[in-house]
């Protein structure tokens, strides 16, 4: 019996050490997790860089009104800081000694031509040489040009608004006499008013002459355009004065105000990618991780405008195509050419 008992123990023991045996000759293998990460295809899209610059407004023009005759003021008929069409009439020079040259002018001036008329019948005729009919017609001339001259002087004494502006400045009154060249008022024009600013080398390039812009005063909006961009830098700036339009209907913009330009850069093809989808690579370059035949790809970005929640990339690289999938979740914990499990967005 005891005998028995051995031969099933010593069986057992054999079949055991057998099958450990085999188990240990089967081959390893070998479990491999690839880490998951979530990707979002991003297309190329049409972008424009908006440059923006500080400024002041400034009246479109400013011209000081002079006398052109002498003479003393008879009437005045403005008030500073009142608003006049073109062609209202603002003062008066007293005309009496002028309307009396044109009388004068205009005697002599009829009396030359009957004098010129007799002269050229008789050169006619045969009894006047032409030296004489030469002469008579020079005086005629001369008094023709003092008649006209006296006109001028006459409608000078009347001194009218240039164009619809504001009166900015008087320096005369009712009574004053005029020497021609004297002061009499300084006029403003503020519509259209323009906004004065300056931009640097690299932001020129993107203003063009009647680009768009919008400006900004206190807290209101105006539409605008480029009408002036100077060909020379300030010496000690480098920068380039530039002059923005804006239509000013109602006169409500005043000279001097601070102002802020707002103008759209010319159109480039560029992505937009997320601020959280920025990364560094070890050399310290920023970039962005993408997904290439399953494994990660590390690209450096040119940025070309931060908008607070993501940027603008150039998408003149070479190394970017038409569209990028791009790791959203999980690059952080990814390195360069790593193979990837790729989980698309909505999948």
């Amino acid at each position: 019996m005891k005998l028995t008992i051995l031969i099933i123990l010593l069986s057992l023991g054999s079949i055991f050490l057998f099958l450990k045996k085999e188990r240990n000759e089967l081959p390893q293998v070998e479990i491999i997790t690839l880490k998951k990460v979530k990707v979002e295809d991003f297309n190329k899209s049409e972008f424009s860089k908006k440059i923006k610059l500080r400024g002041f407004t400034e009246a479109s023009r400013i011209v000081t009104i002079k006398a052109q005759v002498d003479g003393r003021i008879s009437s005045k008929q403005f008030e500073k800081g009142n608003f006049y069409k073109a062609g209202t009439q603002l003062l008066l020079i007293d005309p009496e000694d002028k309307v009396a040259k044109v009388k004068e002018m205009e005697a002599l001036l009829n009396q030359r031509k009957k004098e010129y008329e007799v002269a050229e019948s008789l050169y006619k005729k045969g009894f006047r040489s032409e030296v004489k009919l030469s002469e008579s017609r020079t005086k005629f001339e001369n008094a023709l040009a003092q008649y006209e001259k006296s006109q001028v002087q006459l409608n000078n004494t009347k001194v009218s608004m240039p164009f619809d502006s504001s009166v900015e400045e008087s320096y005369v009154e009712l009574g004053d006499y005029l020497k021609k060249g004297d002061q009499i008022v300084k006029v403003v024009d503020l519509s259209p008013i323009f906004i004065i600013s300056t931009a640097n080398e690299k932001e020129i390039d993107n203003i063009k002459i009647n680009q768009k812009a919008i400006v900004s005063i206190g807290n209101k909006r105006f539409n605008g355009k480029v009408n002036y961009i100077s060909k020379t830098s300030d010496p000690n700036t480098r920068n380039f004065k530039i002059q923005v339009e804006v239509q000013n209907q109602n006169y409500k913009i005043f000279s001097g105000l601070s102002s802020e330009i707002e103008i759209s850069g010319l159109p480039q093809e560029a992505f937009f990618v997320p601020s959280s989808l920025i990364t560094i690579n070890n050399l310290g370059e920023i970039g962005i991780k993408i997904i290439k035949n399953e494994r990660v790809k590390f690209i450096p970005i040119d940025i070309i405008s931060d908008i607070g929640n993501g940027y603008w990339i150039n998408s003149k690289s070479k190394k970017l195509a038409n569209k990028l999938s791009i790791i959203t979740q999980g690059q952080d914990f990814t390195i360069d050419d790593e193979k990837v499990e790729v989980i698309k967005k909505n999948d």
